[in-house]
Parts: C-alpha cells; structure tokens; sequence
C-alpha cells in the first residue's frame, strides 16, 4: 500500500504516472502474496524422498525442452533483431515477423554483424567456406563461430542444421540451442550441486537463464550462452564418468566431456573464457572434495573402464586442440598483433563496487531507459549480487567447523575475483595466470554464475530445524531493508538517479525479505521470489518471432542479390554520408554473398589498405577489429578516422581513379541525391534512397 501510495504521490506532483513503477509494485505486491503461501506450505508440508519419482521427473524435465526446442526450431522462432532491417533499408516498420517483444537496435552485434555473416557464409560458392574475405583474413569464419564446411562442426550441433536445411529453420535450431544449453546444463549439473533436487536445479538454470546480462549479451557472436553451457556439460560429464554404474553412461558422457571441451574452446573469445575456466576447476576441486563425491571417484565396478574412458577423452581433446591451434595459428597469431583486441590488456580493477548494486534498481531497464553512466543497457547488465549470503553461510559453517567444500571454493573463487575486479591485480600474475586477457567487466559473469551455483548449493543444504522459524526471520528482514535502502540509495546516485524513490523503497523491502529466506534455507519461497521478477522483466529482452522476414522478404536485398548473381566476381563499395544508414548498408550488402570493402571485419583488409594508405600512416586508426564507414571525402587523397575502439571511418573521394585502384566493379551511394553521374560507371538503379552504379568496363 505504502508503494502505491508514493506512486500516486509522484503522479500529483509531476502529473506522469510511472506505469514501469506500477506494474513493479504490482509483481512484488503479487510476489509477496506468493512468499506468503508458499512458505506457509513448505513449513506444513514435508517433502518425501522418493528416487524413482525423481529419477523420473528428471527425464520428464529433460525430454520437456528437448521436443519445445525440436518444435521451437521447426517453427522457425528465434530472437534475432533482424526486422530492423526492414526500417534501416526497405523504409518499413520492422515489426515484420515478431510475436512478442521488439527489436532492439542494441543488440547491433547480432543483427547488423554476425548474422549478415551467416547469410554471407551461405551464399558463397560453395557455401559455408572456411575463408570469407567479408568476415576478415585468413579462416576467419572459424575464429567467430560462423557455420563452416570444417571438422570442428562435429562438435558443434547447433550448427549442423545449415547443411541440410533451409535457412531459417537452420538459424533457428542454432539460436535456440543458446537457451536450450543453457537450461538442459544448467539442469543436469545443478542436480548434482542440489543433492538430486530438481525442482532447486530447474529453478537455479532459469535464475541464470533470465539474468540481465545473460539476456542483454545471449546473442552476441561470442557465443556466451555456449561457453557456459559447455563448462556445465564438461562438470556433469565428469561427475558421471565417476559415479555411473554402466559402461554406456560412462562412455556416453566421455562423448559429451569431448564435445563441450572442443566447443569451449572453438568459441574463442577469452574475456569470457579465462574467468570461466577458473571456475570450472574451483568448481572442480570443490565437487571431488565434497563428501557425497570423495570416495566415488574411480571407485565403481568398472575403474578400468572408468579410466581408459577418461584418458582416451583427454587424449582425443588434446590431438584436436593441437590440429585446431595448427590451422587457425597464423589468424591468431594476426590478431594478436591487432591494436585491438590482440593489444588490448587489462590487470583489472576500477570496477566501481556500487555496480554489483546496479541489478537491484533495473527491473525498469529498457534499451532507451538505462543508467547512464554505464553507457547503454547492455554494459549496464549483470546478475543479482547474492554473493554476501554466500560469504557470511561460509563464514558460518568454518565457525561451526562443517564447511562444505563445494560452497567454500566457489566464495574463495568469487572473493578473488571480486579483488581482480576492484582491486587489480600484479601485471606479472595477470599475464601468468591469463588473466590480462580478461577484463573486469567481462569478468562479473563469472561472478554471477558462480553466484547462482552457490545459492542452489546452499538451498541444497537441510534446514536447521532449532534455528528461528520463518516469522522472526521476516522480522529480520524488515529491520534490515533500511540498510539495504541506504545501501541502494548510494548506488541510485552513482547511476545519476536511474530508479526512482518508490523503486528503491520496494527493492528494499523485497530482496531484504529475500535475503532472510535465503538465510532460512527456504527453498520454495527463495525460488519463487528470485525467478518470477528476473522472468516478467528480462524474458523479452530479446524479441520472439518467426523466421528472418528482415532479410528473406526485402525487396532492398532481392534487388542487389539478383544484381550480384550476375556478376558474382565483382567487389563492391558502399559510400554516402557519416549516417548510421550509410554504415550499415555495407554489412547488409554482404548479405547477398558479394565481396564488399568496408562493412564489419575481424582483421584488417590489407589488400585494400595498400592501395589507400601504402606508407601506414593511418596504422594505428585501421589495425583493429573494427566496423568501416566509407563517407564521401571531398579531398584528394583517403583519410582514415578512428571513431571509437571497433569503429572508423574512411573518408574517400568520389573518384573514379581510386575505385578502379580498388578493383571495384559496383558503388552503392547512400542518400547522396547529389551524385548523380560517376565517369567510368553507369547508373543502373534506384532503390529507397540507394543509387548503384556499375563499372562501365566490368560488364
């Protein structure tokens, strides 16, 4: 009542009503209600242990998002942005294809770069090749998780779909196995966390799932979703290599160990991977040490089996590691010379602590609506910082000399990590132990996973049945939320007044209530509270709709694909103004398969930039991955311009000389209705704004 009332408050005296502020009062006034008769039923009602019924309800859970992935995929639904090709190109509103949601234009990395990629890998001839000079040097497709006709796809299964079906349903199954990774490993080895408890290890993979940065990043080429999934499967597999009864689960889940150590790697982006590899072996040592596992491993009815199997699996990763590092070595090798990333280091620290707060206060977080000093909604992501209840449970256990060993490495990880971040560490330890490749704001998902790991271990653990029951925990609760409201009024300043009041005051109040039944070891009540707001506010983040109508029903692309079919050796530029327009429509011509200058790419264009730049006075603007902008120059020689750290333009005259020094065969001016005649080249079409033109003797 008091929320709503400080809610009409605000619409007397701004004449707005914050209808964001409402509907987050109304979740948490329902989520309450919800607390209210579950921890009543959890107290009157005692769960009886029943292994065939949970052996069972495992498989139902499994089978479940197996056939809602197979049935989502052959739907074609997906996430992507796309649709906002219609608007940026066709001049049409792009709600074509959604279901629910909308496109977000931040997510930029999916829908302007890696799925451009994916549409240009296709119309190669052959397709999917591993060398595309539209993605970057050398095998590049490779090194940025693009579908590629090369060994390594064995063990990517989200990939095999664009060798035997269309497009869209291709894309599909490869953007749904994100999510349906995620859950299905987060499940499996969540079971082994929460001691068999499904309904605990279900809840903790869609806390993870739904988290803002896992939704805000879930698209990007990095493969994230992937790379935490593979850690997940990598665990289970070992756990079942140890404590499996039958030779065919052993060496079924030796497959899967191969699979997702090969896949981990493959996603190749280490800012990602270095933080969660050291999680894997904390998580690692703390599983093997744990008393449910210490006298399991190698301790069944067929340890010789058990051991071949292991080391044939590490045998096997090993050789294709060395075969891989052999063939994408000299690209690498490039890239590591790039001033960014391959230059780019970091000894961490200047990770502001108030921003693990950020999460409490953004359930309103829009793409437009963000804290603005953290640059847009996506860096200002992260996950519920439950890492306090973690430390003080420890805390509490090594005081009663009954720590748990995989709850102690998991806060021992995250408290050194948290010093990485803040802190920093020696330059010589960073480069020593790789951390120099991470970086502190890449690192808090290793944080926030190990996080959700820890609570589902902790919620695992048997209520203390002489510890204070539920009403004087909620007592605690109201008497701590003042705390927490000064604690969140602090980190609202930092973020220049994102939430409001009424938002703080509810935040307040409700994650107190839920750090007391976090506390209490109150599964129920702890995981409803926890997934039901992460759910209604991060469940669209990424739009639902159906197949790719952005790009397979644009009249923009059916037009140049047709125009490059008939030419399909000849290089293209796109040129106009410094617009987003003009920037983007490079990419989108990449699209139809044609080799284009400028555009997204991974490594320099070196054949180009001998012709613009032969004495390397630009070197520092272009060796990058970056995004190049061609804008109309009226000098008389190139110029480059650095526009951020992935991004530059390159300032070119609308001369004939220097597209024929470039070997282009076609110029597609963007909203430039002054160039209207270019010597050497004929005007052969119109479209939206867009005017091609096509070298007179390339014909």
């Amino acid at each position: 009542m008091l929320l709503f009332i400080a809610q009409f408050a605000r619409h007397r005296t701004t004449g707005r009503f914050d209808r964001v502020g409402v509907a987050i009062n109304i979740l948490l006034a329902g989520s309450c209600i919800a607390l209210l008769i579950t921890t009543y039923l959890s107290q009157r009602q005692e769960q009886k242990h029943d292994p065939e019924f949970n052996w069972l309800f495992r498989n139902i859970i499994v089978v479940a998002l197996a056939v809602i992935y197979l049935a989502a995929s052959l739907a074609k639904l997906n996430g992507s942005s796309t649709a906002l090709w219609r608007e940026l190109v066709d001049r049409h509103p792009p709600n074509v294809g959604l279901i629910a949601g909308r496109a977000k234009e931040i997510r930029s990395d999916e829908w302007f770069v890696h799925t451009p990629w994916i549409w240009s890998q296709a119309e190669q001839t052959p397709a999917f090749p591993n060398q595309n000079t539209n993605v970057g040097d050398g095998v590049a497709p490779l090194l940025t998780n693009l579908p590629a006709r090369h060994w390594t796809m064995l063990f990517r299964p989200q990939m095999w779909g664009f060798f035997f079906l269309d497009r869209e349903r291709a894309f599909a199954f490869n953007w749904n196995f994100k999510w349906l990774g995620l859950l299905l490993s987060g499940f499996l080895f969540l079971r082994v966390v929460a001691r068999a408890d499904n309904l605990l290890a279900l809840s903790g993979a869609l806390i993870l799932l739904f988290s803002s940065y896992i939704q805000w990043f879930f698209s990007s080429p990095t493969c994230m979703p992937e790379i935490i999934s593979m850690v997940f499967f990598a665990l289970w597999a070992v756990q079942v290599i140890s404590k499996a009864t039958s030779r065919w689960a052993v060496a079924g889940a030796g497959v899967v160990l191969l699979a997702a150590v090969e896949q981990f790697a493959f996603c190749c982006y280490p800012r990602f991977q270095i933080p969660l590899a050291y999680l894997a072996v904390a998580l690692f040592i703390g599983t093997a040490a744990s008393l449910e596992n210490r006298n399991s491993i190698m301790g069944g009815r067929w340890d010789w089996f058990r051991a071949t199997c292991l080391f044939a699996v590490l045998a096997a990763a090993v050789a294709l590691l060395w075969q891989w590092t052999r063939e994408v070595g000299p690209t690498i090798t490039e890239i590591k010379g790039l001033v960014y990333p391959g230059q780019t280091t970091s000894t961490g620290g200047g990770y502001h602590f108030l921003r693990f707060l950020a999460p409490f206060l953004e359930f309103s977080m829009t793409q437009e609506h963000y804290p603005a000093p953290l640059g847009n909604a996506c860096e200002a992501s992260g996950f519920l910082f439950l890492a306090p209840v973690l430390v003080l449970a420890v805390a509490q256990d090594l005081w009663r000399r009954a720590a748990d060993p995989i709850l102690t490495a998991l806060v021992v990880f995250v408290v050194l990590t948290l010093c990485y971040m803040t802190l920093g560490i020696p330059e010589w330890l960073a480069r020593a132990t790789g951390w120099s490749r991470a970086e502190p704001t890449r690192a808090i998902i290793a944080v926030g996973v190990a996080s959700v790991i820890g609570v589902v271990r902790y919620l695992a653990v048997p209520r203390d049945e002489s510890a204070p029951n539920t009403i004087w925990h909620l007592i605690g609760a109201f008497a701590f939320a003042p705390i927490f409201f000064v604690c969140f009024y602090i980190a609202n300043l930092q973020l220049k007044k994102f939430a409001t009041l009424s938002e703080i005051m509810a935040a307040s109040i409700f994650f107190a209530a839920v750090f007391a039944l976090l506390w209490q070891r109150n599964r129920i009540a702890s995981c409803v509270l926890l997934v039901i707001p992460l759910l209604s506010t991060n469940a669209l983040v990424n739009p639902i709709g159906r197949g790719l109508p952005g790009l397979t029903q644009s009249p923009m692309l059916k037009w140049l694909s047709g125009v490059h079919k008939n030419d399909p050796d000849a290089r293209w530029i796109v040129l106009g103004d410094s617009d987003n327009r003009n920037c983007c429509m490079a990419q989108f011509v990449r699209a139809t398969g044609a080799d284009v200058l400028g555009g997204t790419r991974c490594t320099p264009d070196r054949e180009m930039l001998r012709v613009l730049d032969r004495d390397n006075r630009y070197a520092n603007v272009y060796n990058r991955y970056a995004r190049i902008c061609v804008v109309v120059s009226q000098e008389t020689r190139p110029a480059f311009k650095l526009g951020g750290a992935d991004n530059y333009q390159l300032r070119l005259p609308f001369h004939r000389e220097w597209f024929e020094r470039l070997g282009v065969g076609y110029v597609l001016v963007v909203d430039r209705s002054d160039l209207v005649s270019l010597p050497g080249f004929e005007r052969i079409g119109e479209r939206e704004g867009c005017a091609l033109f096509r070298r007179v003797s390339a014909r």
